[in-house]
């Protein structure tokens, strides 16, 4: 029994700061707000703050490329010690077996699962496996999994598409949670959307977007991630009174900003905006009451929670899950064994020069042009004769998506504005479906980049002269490793960092295959726009 004593209690419940004395073991057993209640051993702390522990509300582990027994490491550090996760990622490799690996990996930090629901997310891509409404309805009773996850194919809603539809029921059925996905869908298709059981939405660009969900009932699901930050989107506190509804929430989270700080780091960007007392209720009790999830100093819950020193800069002084002190735990841990099928994923033949040669018939070109801190992209157009030009300055590069599920040979073909230079890289992580994305101007640097990651059996690369400059091995699907390589990315983002013009370029360019954001993406069946393939000259 530990006892601290006239410790400053976050209260999630009432949005306070209380002092009390708290004592506990492996659960909460007493709340004295008189501070005379000691028992066991006493620390007095009457200077520090006592916070329940953190939940990321919605993230995709697989994109710090760690697999979970690894990432908790970072993640419990930084605070968070339950995760709600739509395994899409691994589930668009390997179908319900890479679910059920990620529900089952960690050891300390508790993963929830929200089924994924657009596998593969539409009919514009080739994935390497398909979850159905059957495949929901029986994994649907696993332990830990609390709905379906983000619905993507909001058209297919809008439209009642039948497979779609028939998720979502299931999900209603056994009275579980819908996840939303939605990005600037307004006015009576938003209403259309909602109306069929939708719950949530992480996707918000605007201020008034999020404002109109989150008044129609919408969990608004306030994403800073590495790629995509919208933190701005905490504006809309000043217009309403009730904050209840929010969460804040990492989506996809790099191993470097795992690293850092990870939900630390987003809450103190939250402090622009709110109060640290806001802000945490934003992690902690808005996504329990969400979820049904158990959170607050409160007798009976588990005794995990942060033991802060300010809460201006949330400087963590000691951390305790199941009242065990954290260090200690991690000290005793090991990574699990991962099954063998999951590291032969590979499955295309190896490409040659021509395979990626570009024909343009028409003299309008179509080039995605990325937005900074954005997933959505613009189209720019750029007249035919201008494009030899500009490949040779390097103002825009070849991108292409080469399918690596079922051998089919597909090859989306494509240009891209301004992202990097004389250097070529590639990666078999590229949502939704982690098809092989690579950009660069050289064929013969294109070629060596793709066959490599073949022979590697996935991970990141950059090539350049012809010469192998640095890659970095995810055997686990394609997209994860079983090992901590965070120093080998950290290596590779220095050697890349001159040639491109975005930071975390490998994360930046896997969501230019992302079909269900618009404008133009590309995937291994071509260009999308408005969610239909499109010539890449008109």
């Amino acid at each position: 029994m530990i006892t601290l004593k006239d410790i400053k209690v976050v209260d999630v419940y009432t949005g306070e700061i209380v002092r009390a004395n708290v004592v506990f073991d492996e659960k909460i057993r007493v709340v004295d707000f008189d501070c005379k209640v000691e028992k066991g051993k006493v620390y007095n702390l009457d200077k520090c703050y006592l916070s329940p522990t953190f939940i990321d509300a919605h993230i995709h582990i697989e994109s710090s490329h760690l697999i979970p027994s690894i990432f908790e490491n970072y993640a419990l550090k930084s605070g968070v010690s339950k995760v709600v996760i739509d395994p899409h990622e691994i589930a668009n490799v390997l179908g319900k077996d890479g679910i059920k690996f990620m529900l089952n990996n960690s050891n300390i930090l508790e993963v929830y699962v929200m089924l994924p629901s657009c596998v593969p997310p539409t009919d514009l891509e080739t994935s390497g496996a398909e979850i159905t409404y059957k495949d929901i309805e029986e994994l649907i009773y696993y332990k830990n999994v609390l709905g379906l996850g983000e619905v993507m194919n909001y058209i297919e809603v809008i439209n009642e598409d039948e497979e779609i539809l028939k998720k979502i029921e299931v999900a209603k059925k056994y009275n579980k949670l819908v996840d939303g996905h939605c990005p600037l869908l307004r006015g009576e298709e938003l209403n259309k959307y909602i109306e069929k059981g939708i719950q949530s939405d992480h996707e918000c660009v605007e201020e008034e977007e999020a404002l109109e969900k989150i008044r129609l009932g919408l969990k608004l699901m306030v994403r800073e991630g590495t790629v995509a930050k919208n933190i701005y989107l905490l504006n809309i506190c000043k217009k309403i009174k009730d904050k209840r509804n929010i969460m804040l929430v990492s989506d996809d989270i790099s191993i470097e900003e795992l690293k850092k700080g990870y939900m630390l780091n987003i809450l103190k960007k939250a402090l622009k905006y709110i109060s640290p007392i806001e802000a945490i209720q934003m992690v902690t009790i808005n996504p329990a009451e969400y979820f049904k999830l158990e959170t607050g100093i409160k007798p009976g819950n588990y005794s995990d929670f942060i033991i802060f020193e300010d809460l201006e800069n949330f400087k963590i002084k000691e951390i305790f899950i199941k009242g065990k002190n954290l260090s200690e735990l991690l000290k005793n841990k090991k990574v699990n064994a991962i099954p063998t099928k999951f590291k032969n994923t590979m499955n295309f033949t190896y490409k040659k020069e021509d395979d990626f040669n570009i024909e343009l018939k028409k003299d309008n070109v179509r080039v995605i042009e990325p937005i900074e801190d954005s997933l959505i992209t613009k189209e720019k157009i750029i007249k035919k004769d201008k494009i030899n030009k500009y490949l040779d300055n390097y103002k825009i590069n070849k991108i292409f998506v080469v399918e690596r599920h079922k051998n089919t040979g597909n090859i989306g073909k494509g240009f891209i504005y301004n992202f990097l230079e004389d250097i070529v890289l590639a990666s078999s992580y590229a949502h939704d479906t982690h098809n092989i994305v690579v950009i660069g101007n050289n064929n013969k640097d294109i070629v060596l980049a793709v066959n490599t990651l073949k022979d590697i059996g996935g991970g990141f690369i950059a090539v350049r002269d012809g010469k192998i400059l640095k890659y970095v091995k995810m055997p686990i699907a394609g997209i994860m490793a079983d090992k901590d390589i965070s120093k080998d990315l950290e290596e590779m983002n220095k050697i890349v960092k001159d040639y491109v013009k975005f930071e975390n370029p490998f994360l930046k360019m896997s969501f230019f295959t992302l079909s269900v954001i618009p404008q133009l993406k590309i995937t291994d069946k071509g260009l999308v726009k408005d969610n239909k393939i499109v010539d890449i000259s008109f």
